[in-house]
């Protein structure tokens, strides 16, 4: 096996650090409970029957009305959580193997960017979701609720992005060595 012919020091072997374990069990559990309450609405939104399961994001939703009503974007966003979930629990599966680094590697990736692009359709459309508890002048909560909590979505998987990148590089130029060696006369 090719990762086998990889000197250890080389590239930290083909496990996930246990931090980055423990990111992607949270990562899993919030992003499948926020993906259910995005797409159970209105059962799961103020006033629908489930609304007990989901304090927090019916709270969340006085500050970002994409979490208070039917929004098409927020909804795909939900599908992609749940795609994001299921290649986490896959990742996670194969915390020991290469495949299971790179798989938690591109997820990671993906995490970051839905997040980015998130904030990037707030932002382009003047803050339609969020304005209004600028507008009632609540800047706090509109820092601490709707903005602090998502940039953890932002930092970890970028953080993520760097550790596990760096391992994959370190084992492309170890291969790369490896492969020009085994070419020389």
């Amino acid at each position: 096996m090719i990762a086998d012919q990889v000197p250890p020091a080389t590239h930290g072997g083909p496990r996930l650090p246990t931090w980055i374990v423990a990111w992607l069990t949270v990562s899993a559990v919030v992003q499948a409970y926020d993906a259910c309450y995005v797409l159970l609405g209105p059962l799961s939104h103020a006033g629908g029957p489930l609304v007990a399961l989901w304090p927090a994001h019916v709270f969340y939703g006085t500050f970002d009305h994409r979490y208070a009503q039917f929004d098409a974007f927020g909804s795909a966003q939900s599908w992609g959580n749940l795609v994001e979930v299921v290649l986490i629990l896959w990742a996670l599966l194969h915390a020991r193997r290469w495949s299971g680094l790179v798989v938690a590697l591109l997820v990671s990736v993906a995490t970051f960017w839905k997040t980015v692009v998130y904030f990037l359709v707030e932002a382009a459309s003047g803050l339609e979701m969020t304005r209004h508890s600028l507008d009632r002048g609540d800047l706090t909560g509109f820092l601490l609720v709707a903005v602090l909590p998502n940039l953890l979505w932002i930092v970890f998987p970028l953080a993520v992005i760097i550790v596990l990148g760096r391992r994959v590089i370190g084992v492309g130029r170890a291969l790369e060595t490896t492969n020009i060696a085994a070419h020389v006369p």
